[in-house]
């Protein structure tokens, strides 16, 4: 049982440095963002065909940044589902290990990372049109809303009480700008990102002594990374404990026969499988890849849906809930009629 504890901690530990940098990072990107290049790089048409890239290389923890970037809107969703489809985490490593893994890595490999692109440009393009129809939609409306106004304030104005002055008719009019047009004040504070983010922390103030900007530069750009890094890791190493715990009882040994004796039913238990937020189930699925007992279609599905501790995460990090179960819901359909598809080809 000790080394279920000490496996979870070290693979916790695998993700430690690139969730801090990240953090890090989107600090910075955030104190200095207005349409940075940065925040058009991670949205722009390439985004897709990055996530996939990063996707590929054999680490869990890229799957986590993805999340967390996606959480904080710094990502789209297709950027999001390319990363998780294209993860594969402990698999490459175990097939490049033996000679039949590596013969077998191939096909897994391409259908991986062709599914992710599509996957991801499809994603990306409809939320494009959706975004484009919405602001079409918007304007339109404004457009009509103004219409009616306007229509409305003639025929006030033509049948007006001869009592009313043009002064008091101006002064009514500015006012009824002035109400519809001014922002809120809870919309002129928050801004993108880090929801804990006012105005009034973007800067430090201008009288500041030399001690309180190191402060504010403190608490800016170390505090709250490392706070929130400790949290979140803390949360994963919590789930690696329960799923590895979980799967020490059940043996990968008997988890892998099952899968191996369900013929068609493959793709949809190997995604099951897939789903755990563990390394655990990566390797399942991997090595009985390797000595035959689970097919390509099954293979490709849970390995497709195996984006680690970063479901984790999702649960964690992202609002509205419906969106996060929306997210694994989809992931896991589209991997169990990729896996479907490459059955029924005969593979």
């Amino acid at each position: 049982m000790g080394e279920v504890f000490l496996d979870a901690f070290l693979d916790t530990l695998k993700i430690l440095p690139f969730l801090l940098i990240m953090n890090f990072l989107i600090e910075c990107v955030e104190y200095r963002s207005k349409g940075l290049k940065a925040d058009k790089l991670l949205k722009g048409g390439f985004a897709p065909f990055i996530g996939t890239a990063v996707g590929i290389v054999p680490q869990c923890g890229f799957s986590v940044v993805a999340t967390e970037l996606y959480g904080k809107r710094r990502i789209a969703l297709g950027t999001l589902l390319a990363v998780y489809l294209a993860t594969s985490d402990e698999a490459l490593p175990i097939m490049l290990s033996s000679y039949e893994g590596l013969v077998k890595l191939f096909p897994v490999l391409i259908i991986k990372v062709c599914f992710s692109l599509v996957v991801g440009y499809a994603a990306f393009g409809i939320e494009k049109l959706a975004a484009r129809g919405g602001r079409e939609k918007d304007k339109a409306y404004d457009m009509e809303e103004h219409a009616a106004d306007k229509a409305d304030g003639l025929a006030e104005h033509a049948h007006s009480d001869h009592a009313h002055t043009d002064e008091e008719y101006a002064h009514g009019d500015e006012a009824h700008c002035h109400d519809e047009h001014t922002p809120s004040d809870e919309t002129s504070v928050r801004l993108h990102g880090c929801h804990h983010h006012d105005l009034e922390e973007k800067t430090p103030p201008d009288n500041a002594t030399r001690k309180q900007k190191a402060a504010w530069v403190w608490r800016t750009f170390l505090m709250h990374p490392l706070l929130h890094t400790a949290t979140v890791i803390l949360f994963i190493f919590i789930v690696n404990a329960l799923f590895g715990v979980a799967v020490y009882y059940i043996g990968e040994e008997r988890l892998a026969a099952f899968i191996g004796s369900t013929g068609y039913l493959q793709p949809v238990l190997a995604s099951l499988v897939g789903l755990i937020p563990n390394c655990a189930a990566s390797v399942v699925i991997t090595e009985l890849y390797v000595v035959g007992g689970l097919n390509l279609g099954g293979t490709v599905a849970g390995l497709c849906v195996s984006a680690g501790i970063g479901y984790a995460v999702l649960v964690k990090q992202n609002r509205p809930i419906k969106n996060t179960v929306f997210i694994i819901l989809l992931v896991y359909a589209l991997s169990v009629a990729l896996g479907v598809c490459v059955t029924a080809c005969g593979f």
